[in-house]
C-alpha cells in the first residue's frame, strides 16, 4: 500500500485548512491546545461517518470497482477545485475590467482557496468565518469557536474520506492521518497568518492541490 499517496492526498485536502487558519492569523487569533483538540475531534468523528459510508458501498460493489470508483470520486474532487479556482480567477479578471474594489480580505481568499468544494462549500464558508466563531477576550478560539471551525474543516474532508476508503487504505490510519494534518494546516496557518498581513505567496500555485488529487485518482483508475 502506497502510504505516500495517503499523505499526499491528505496534504491537498489539508491546504483549505490552511487557508482558513491563515484568515484567523491576519486578525491576530490564536487557538489554544483545547481548541485545537477539538478540532482534530470534529474532524476525527466526521471522517469516521464518512469511513462508515464507504463500507457501505463496498459492500455493494466488488474489490476492483470499489477502488476505481475511489479514484474517480478524488479525480471528481480534484476537478471541481480547479473549476472553482478558473471561476475566481475569472470574476477577479471582470472586477479589473469593471470598477475598482476595496483590496480583497484575507478571508475571502481562503474562501475561495485552491481546494473549494460544492456540496457542503455554502456552510463550510460561513462557519469559516471569524464572525462566525465565538473568540475571547484574548483573542483566542473558544471552545465553542473551535466546535464550529472543526465541523467546518471537517465536512470539507468528507468526499475525499469515502474516496480515499474505497481505494483499500485502513479507516483508522485514513482518521488519523486527515485529522492530525487538518488541525496541524490550521495551526500553521493561524501561525504564519500572525507573521504576515499579505498571503499572495500562497496563491502563486492556484491549481496545485487539484491536480494533486486528479493524478493520484488517475493514478488508481488506470
Amino acid at each position: 500500500m502506497n502510504y505516500v499517496s495517503l499523505l499526499t492526498i491528505a496534504i491537498a485536502v489539508s491546504l483549505d485548512s490552511f487557508g482558513v487558519g491563515v484568515a484567523y492569523g491576519v486578525r491576530h487569533i490564536r487557538v489554544p491546545v483545547s481548541s485545537l483538540a477539538i478540532i482534530t475531534f470534529c474532524t476525527a468523528v466526521t471522517l469516521g461517518l464518512s469511513v462508515f459510508a464507504s463500507e457501505i458501498i463496498s459492500a455493494a460493489l466488488s474489490p476492483e470497482l470499489t477502488q476505481t470508483l475511489g479514484g474517480v470520486l478524488l479525480v471528481g474532487i480534484g476537478l471541481v477545485a480547479i473549476l472553482n479556482q478558473l471561476r475566481s480567477q475569472m470574476r477577479s479578471s471582470q472586477t479589473a475590467h469593471g470598477l475598482k474594489e476595496p483590496a480583497p480580505d484575507p478571508l475571502v481568499q481562503a474562501e475561495d482557496s485552491p481546494t473549494s468544494r460544492h456540496g457542503f462549500q455554502t456552510i463550510a464558508k460561513r462557519l469559516q468565518r471569524p464572525n462566525a466563531v465565538n473568540v475571547d477576550r484574548a483573542k483566542s478560539i473558544s471552545s465553542q469557536g473551535a466546535l464550529l471551525l472543526g465541523l467546518a474543516v471537517s465536512l470539507d474532508s468528507f468526499v475525499a474520506g469515502i474516496g480515499i476508503r474505497l481505494m483499500g487504505y485502513s479507516p483508522w490510519l485514513i482518521i488519523f492521518t486527515l485529522a492530525t494534518m487538518s488541525s496541524a494546516f490550521i495551526y500553521l496557518g493561524i501561525r504564519t497568518g500572525l507573521l504576515i498581513a499579505d498571503r499572495q505567496w500562497f496563491r502563486q500555485l492556484p491549481y496545485f492541490p487539484g491536480t494533486m488529487l486528479i493524478v493520484i485518482g488517475l493514478h488508481r483508475v488506470l
